[in-house]
């Protein structure tokens, strides 16, 4: 009964994780617009655009591996959805 409900707000919880991770990459795919159009628009100088495309691939990365353990997160969950009894 205890690992059940364990199971069950893991549940809950993977899926909080998943939307806020797809939150957080449409925002950084936002700004990563912005900072190009503002580049492009002569509004930043390239050593400030250089800078803030490394910190943006860094982000992105992180939230990239971020969405990729939530996947194996929801494919352990779906394989293993007999013995997840809610």
């Amino acid at each position: 009964m205890l690992l059940s409900l364990l199971n069950a707000l893991l549940l809950v919880f993977t899926l909080l994780w998943s939307v806020m991770g797809i939150i957080e990459f449409s925002l950084l795919m936002k700004s990563h617009t912005i900072i190009r159009n503002s580049f492009r628009n002569n509004e930043i100088h390239n050593f400030e655009y250089k800078i803030k495309l490394r910190r943006q691939k860094i982000y992105l990365s992180v939230n990239v591996g971020y969405l990729i353990i939530i996947i194996c997160q929801f494919g352990y969950v779906i394989k293993n959805w007999d013995e997840v009894n809610i």
